[in-house]
């Protein structure tokens, strides 16, 4: 690809630049099953939402089991219509653990912890609406396989800093990121994103009510 060795070198150099500033908490890891009900909360958003959204969670469902079996439209009023994309996040909640659930016999991701990392991969990518963020956060952080998570807030700061491919999507930037950066710089780079977007995030404005838009197109 022209100008890889280019986006290469800003993508290292961006590692260094967070490593440098100090501020990256250690990996901790973690049940697979809840990283991913966050991740699913966590994307183009802050880790504080996601932390806010997984306490009603815990607090209104016996176990995650019981999130699987509730409505999307249980979630969206439990979490709120406030909450940045919850249509969207509802709909992959429950598209995504019935998935595993139909898949598995049961909802756990304890057998395909057992598998090679690219059939763990390749399981995690066929459930439906599964994305690179989501996907990549499982593995990273729970199942000890290297993987980015990337969304579109990440993405976009990437290629805005010269790191990316204006070009790319997000499988794409996954992909160049995970065959550009040591394995042990993964979560730094992670991380460090995931820093920028408590710092920088602005969250989008809510959509209008219907009966205002109908009076903006009189």
């Amino acid at each position: 690809m022209k100008g890889a060795g280019k986006y290469a070198e800003e993508l290292k150099g961006l590692v260094k630049k967070f490593a440098k500033d100090g501020k990256i908490q250690p990996m901790q890891k973690q049940e697979p099953l809840r990283t991913l009900v966050r991740a699913m909360f966590s994307f183009d958003t802050t880790d504080a939402k996601a932390d806010e959204a997984l306490a009603i969670v815990d607090r209104e469902f016996v176990d995650i089991n019981e999130l699987r079996v509730g409505t999307e439209l249980e979630v969206e009023a439990l979490i709120g219509a406030k909450y940045p994309q919850i249509i969207k996040r509802a709909s992959l909640i429950s598209s995504v653990m019935n998935a595993i659930f139909d898949r598995e016999g049961v909802l756990s991701l304890d057998r395909v912890s057992t598998l090679k990392k690219a059939e763990v991969r390749q399981f995690l990518r066929e459930l439906p609406g599964m994305t690179p963020f989501v996907e990549g956060s499982v593995c990273l952080l729970s199942l000890d396989i290297t993987a980015m998570p990337i969304d579109d807030m990440g993405m976009n700061y990437l290629k805005q800093a010269g790191a990316l491919d204006a070009a790319f999507g997000l499988e794409e930037a996954q992909k160049f990121i995970e065959t550009h950066i040591k394995p042990e710089e993964i979560y730094e780079l992670y991380a460090g994103l995931r820093r920028l977007a408590k710092e920088n995030f602005v969250p989008a404005a809510p959509p209008a009510p219907v009966e205002e838009t109908k009076k903006k197109r009189k």
